[in-house]
């Protein structure tokens, strides 16, 4: 298959545990890592620190959730100027995220008020590779009061006195210190001696990549929908008629919902519900995260995200010809577009929904085929698989004709375009 034209491809993050003075796990750093290359160089150019952060997040809030990665450690998270100045860390979960100010950062006047802001928020911040020369201490002065770590880079200091100096310094102002690039024994001792809060390097592990498999999400579906969002008088309903033409967006929107970096979870009935729940501000916060790693990339509609819209089109028609209420019409539809991940992830339907918090009623139908809902997943699998004969029950329980199925089977495929 053509690169361009997959749905599904590998994605991979890399963790790197920090660990406290009693070798337990504090912590992990999210790393970025192009699937099948050992950093971000690649075939297509250097990523931007902005671009891998954004990849990072893409991968583990709308992939492989943060809490699979993490658990109950937080996680340290690269950060570059343009990030800190941009509204994407304002949709992260500040009891999960610890920002990583880069070594690369210019503390300026926007920095400084962008840290205290995110700080204010709850957020804490760490220092990066941070060399405690005589410059360097001059220049992150102004945000000391807000950082709670700084990450020393450990091989740059070779005085002993001068390591023991500079954490007793930081420890004083309330900063903690966690001691980088940690290779050997000799290292640890050295740091643990200085009286270091933390510690990270190969001594203890190499970064450990985690690798998933995500829906690839349209670049340009983000870009319209962003527009969208920026026009007088938006309705939701606009948002919701934009989201059906992309049903990737909509599956990671449905995943983000459902990960620890989104305090509140709910069960999901519709589309509309699940904006709701997100609200405006952080769906343009999430899209921007999208925009970001996505902005390289080009792909088209896949003919299983096609299948899974034409199935969300025949469920929604048929709950129209049963007089079903707007709520359950809604459900079915989000009902009908969650069907196929199955085979877009190329795994068990039950594997993925563990990552979507439905609405039991659409669990149920799509799991065990229970109700009326499930009824119609019955059905769609019949006509696919060309079985006719047994349909006749299910026409019998929905009080449907052959007739009526063939109508909203026409109604769906012209809607889908297929």
């Amino acid at each position: 298959m053509n690169e361009e034209n997959k749905i599904s491809e590998e994605i991979c993050v890399a963790r790197q545990p920090i660990l406290n003075r009693d070798k337990e796990l504090f912590a992990y750093e999210l790393l970025f890592r192009k699937s099948g290359q050992a950093n971000a160089n690649n075939a297509n150019g250097i990523l931007s620190d902005m671009n891998a952060t954004a990849v990072v997040l893409d991968n583990i809030l709308n992939n492989i959730g943060i809490d699979k990665i993490v658990r109950s450690s937080f996680a340290f998270l690269n950060c570059s100027y343009d990030f800190l100045l941009c509204e994407i860390p304002f949709t992260l979960n500040p009891d999960v995220f610890v920002l990583e100010i880069l070594e690369t950062v210019k503390i300026d006047e926007k920095i400084i008020e962008a840290i205290k802001i995110l700080h204010e928020r709850g957020f804490k911040m760490a220092i990066d590779d941070f060399v405690p020369t005589k410059e360097k201490l001059t220049e992150i002065a102004p945000i000391v009061p807000y950082l709670a770590f700084c990450k020393l880079e450990y091989p740059q200091i070779k005085d002993v006195n001068l390591l023991r100096s500079v954490v007793k310094s930081f420890q004083q102002k309330n900063v903690k210190v966690l001691a980088e690039k940690i290779e050997t024994e000799e290292d640890f001792k050295i740091s643990y001696d200085a009286g270091c809060d933390y510690f990270q390097g190969y001594f203890f592990t190499k970064p450990e990549t985690i690798k998933s498999v995500k829906i690839s999400s349209n670049a340009l579906g983000v870009l319209q929908i962003l527009g969208l969002m920026n026009k007088d008088g938006l309705d939701i309903m606009d948002l919701e008629r934009e989201f059906r033409n992309h049903p990737d967006l909509t599956i990671n929107l449905l995943k983000y919902l459902n990960s620890a970096a989104f305090s509140t979870r709910s069960k999901i009935m519709s589309i509309r519900h699940a904006i709701s729940m997100l609200g405006l501000s952080n769906l343009r916060r999430w899209l921007l995260i999208l925009a970001y790693a996505n902005s390289t990339s080009n792909v088209d509609k896949s003919p299983l995200l096609m299948n899974a819209t034409m199935r969300a089109d025949f469920f929604g028609e048929l709950a129209k010809k049963l007089n079903w209420p707007l709520e359950k019409t809604e459900k079915v539809y989000l009902m009908g577009l969650i069907s196929h991940l199955d085979a877009l992830y190329q795994t068990s339907l039950d594997n993925v929904l563990e990552q979507v918090s439905l609405d039991k009623e659409i669990t149920s139908a799509l799991l065990e085929k229970k109700g009326t809902m499930g009824l119609l997943v019955s059905l769609i699998n019949l006509i696919e698989q060309d079985d006719l004969n047994g349909m006749d029950q299910i026409l019998k329980d929905l009080t449907l004709s052959s007739q009526d199925v063939n109508d909203c089977l026409n109604s769906a495929y012209k809607n889908s375009a297929i």
